[in-house]
């Protein structure tokens, strides 16, 4: 028997990555490893922009995901990220790769689609965290310039109109996750 699947989720900032994968984790009995546990361990020492806050984040990363390896083999692993089609950030997705390979586990991948004004929407709510990205014109920016990563046989999912809920549902059934 393969272990669980993990899952990465890949959007947008602002698009629901980490909200979709807390209500995924509850639904399957999985643990959410979301980049936010990476990054701001990061920026709580150094300034985002900075080279000691990339290799700080990615020993954070490798640190836990090696403590992830300790899961039971049925526990789904979720993963978050906002990584564009680059050669620096697909190797910031390679860890995750790593991690199922060596899980023995098969990476499904979900690429958040989401309309502009829904994700502006989303990402100005008072509501959003303290770390998080909520300049508009930041987010406008990255749409612009750059394209989602967008893993081998990745799945796509328009979450325009969707709630949490519903699109956890649906990456559920189409992964055929069980609840824990």
């Amino acid at each position: 028997m393969s272990a669980a699947p993990v899952i990465h989720i890949g959007g947008w900032p602002g698009s629901g990555k980490r909200t979709i994968g807390r209500a995924l984790a509850d639904l399957c009995g999985g643990r959410l490893l979301d980049n936010h546990i990476f990054l701001d361990a990061a920026r709580a020492v150094f300034d985002r922009s900075t080279d000691d806050c990339a290799r700080l984040r990615e020993e954070v990363r490798a640190v836990v995901l090696k403590a992830a390896s300790r899961l039971p083999s049925h526990v789904p692993v979720i993963l978050t990220d906002a990584l564009s089609d680059t050669e620096e950030d697909f190797a910031l997705f390679k860890p995750t790769l790593d991690f199922a390979r060596d899980r023995g586990a098969m990476l499904r991948a979900v690429v958040l689609e989401i309309d502009e004004a829904e994700n502006l929407k989303r990402l100005t709510h008072p509501d959003r965290g303290a770390f998080k990205l909520t300049d508009p014109d930041v987010l406008n920016d990255l749409r612009q310039r750059l394209v989602l990563l967008e893993p081998k046989d990745a799945w796509r999912l328009d979450v325009s109109s969707l709630t949490a809920e519903a699109a956890a549902l649906r990456i559920a059934e189409k992964f055929e996750l069980g609840d824990g």
